[in-house]
């Protein structure tokens, strides 16, 4: 009770500054432990991989299609076919997403390891921790895929020229505000998940509880991190831009160089997120920083 009424104490902008320093914290130990970054980098490849199999799906039930060519109301058997092409990219948009929670799932794991243990788990800890909470992680995925492509769906709405202004301005506002609800409500789901066994229900019923402890230093470390790789992205077209200017050689190379470091501070910083998720799952529990932070320098 004491460290939650010291902790209902803290002031606006001291929040904002835990927030900041959890984000610093974060970088720290990807930079300490860049492999964590394979962990993102797999997820990436995994789904690109769905993808592949959701166009070779769409495409050949495209080819088998008799009427593949035909237009309009005199056509048969077209129902079944945009049928069929609409459940294998649902099922896609769910593969993305148990994809997506396994490997950050891992990342977390791992990175509460270092975090709280001092310790430098091994690449497999993170893929065995997330293993044996399979089930739950099969069905957060599909539970945060489906409510992610209803939303995706109101701010298609929310853009469509073809829906009526006010459809669309209603198609707008519950996308932000759904948005921003589901976000708070999931915050803390897949560390309660992966990090106490948890069910997913459990998980979505403490994550409220756990994110308004910690709300100012969620939102504060999610903003800092994104700012940095906004300024990172810039800096990165800001120096091979005038390489690419100098003739072809220089854009090829500047081309390459560009690419190359858009996808490492992609990574670097989709990793860091999942690290601060971590940081701050032991902060909501304990009201202190990781132990991992005093040795980087980070108090509070």
């Amino acid at each position: 009770m004491m460290m939650s009424t010291s902790r209902n104490r803290i002031g606006f902008f001291e929040r904002i500054s835990r927030g900041w320093k959890m984000a610093r914290l974060g970088m720290a130990v990807v930079r300490a432990d860049p492999e964590l970054m394979v962990y993102t980098f797999l997820s990436a490849v995994f789904s690109l991989v769905a993808i592949g199999a959701a166009l070779a799906g769409s495409i050949g039930l495209e080819a088998i299609n008799p009427n593949s060519d035909c237009v309009g109301e005199g056509c048969e058997g077209g129902e079944e076919f945009v049928a069929g092409h609409l459940v294998i990219w649902f099922v896609f948009y769910l593969a993305v997403s148990v994809i997506t929670v396994f490997w950050n799932a891992a990342i977390i794991a791992s990175a509460y390891e270092r975090l709280t243990a001092g310790t430098n788990p091994s690449f497999s800890y993170g893929i065995g921790q997330a293993m044996r909470c399979l089930p739950q992680i099969l069905v957060w995925g599909i539970i945060a895929g489906t409510v992610g492509l209803f939303l995706q769906i109101l701010e298609g709405i929310s853009k469509s020229e073809d829906a009526a202004l006010p459809v669309r301005i209603v198609a707008g506002l519950a996308s932000f505000i759904f948005g921003i609800a589901w976000w708070i409500v999931t915050f803390f789901v897949i560390p309660v998940i992966v990090l106490e066994r948890a069910g997913v229900f459990e998980g979505m019923s403490r994550s409220p509880e756990m994110f308004k402890k910690t709300w100012g230093e969620d939102v504060a470390s999610h903003v800092g991190t994104g700012l940095l790789m906004t300024i990172v992205i810039i800096l990165i077209f800001a120096i091979c831009g005038p390489f690419m200017m100098i003739n072809d050689a220089g854009a090829v190379l500047g081309g390459v160089i560009m690419i190359v470091a858009l996808l490492l501070a992609v990574l670097f910083f989709s990793t860091v997120e999942a690290v601060n998720r971590a940081s701050l799952f032991y902060y909501a529990k304990t009201g202190r920083a990781p132990p991992m932070a005093a040795k980087h320098g980070i108090h509070f």
